[in-house]
């Protein structure tokens, strides 16, 4: 292996250039990779490059690598890549964060298909659940009680499930009705919701453990049978 720890005066050659490109590679365990993020891991400048490959492109085509970002407006495509970004993350990604060598799609595509951020986010979510984004909404927003039942029981959490905590359930119930297992994935026209499994109006909270998520039908089977 070279050591590139040595300090030189005279140019890399251009094996020494795509071996440590393979190298940088491996470590980071990336497909898509910028001529930045590479540079200042080996400690050169991008003019090295340009004087052995002419084009970062070319560098990376020796390698099989993808240099550029992918430029799509596909809206499965970028939904699915979503989808990745957040179980790396294991969170809601946030715009800035779709960028490489994370994301191959960067946040101005998102933004460009779906006018925001959170847009983008509800987009997923109806994508995944069934859902329509206006149905998201309305059981994400906050409900205040006036209620003088409510009053006599301290809340810990707002009614309303937030994006992140939605996708979580849904995650963790594998995208499917938690009592007849069915998925928009594999039944068309299923949707998904998320269900207080003790009510709230009966001082459930609305914390993952207390969360399931049903069918459409399902759930209001279970609001009958209360």
């Amino acid at each position: 292996m070279t050591d590139y720890t040595i300090k030189r005066y005279n140019p890399y050659t251009k094996q020494e250039l795509i071996s440590a490109l393979n190298e940088y590679v491996a470590q980071k365990k990336i497909k898509y990779v910028a001529a930045e993020g590479f540079c200042k891991w080996f400690g050169i400048s991008e003019a090295t490059l340009a004087r052995h490959f002419g084009k970062w492109s070319n560098l990376c085509k020796e390698v099989g690598l993808n240099p550029r970002y992918i430029r799509t407006d596909d809206k499965n495509l970028l939904l699915e890549n979503l989808g990745m970004v957040w179980e790396k993350l294991g969170r809601q990604p946030r715009a800035k964060e779709m960028k490489q060598p994370l994301s191959p799609i960067s946040d101005s595509r998102y933004l460009k298909v779906f006018g925001n951020w959170h847009q983008t986010c509800l987009e997923f979510l109806s994508w995944k659940s069934g859902m329509s984004v206006t149905n998201i909404l309305k059981e994400t927003k906050e409900v205040k009680f006036e209620n003088a039942d409510n009053h006599s029981h301290k809340r810990r959490t707002n009614r309303g499930v937030s994006l992140a905590l939605r996708y979580e359930v849904l995650r963790r119930d594998k995208f499917r009705c938690v009592r007849c297992g069915r998925s928009p994935a594999t039944n068309v026209g299923v949707v998904l919701h998320i269900d207080h499994k003790k009510s709230w109006d009966k001082q459930g909270e609305t914390t993952l453990e207390n969360l399931q998520t049903l069918c459409l039908e399902c759930n209001l089977g279970k609001s009958n049978k209360e």
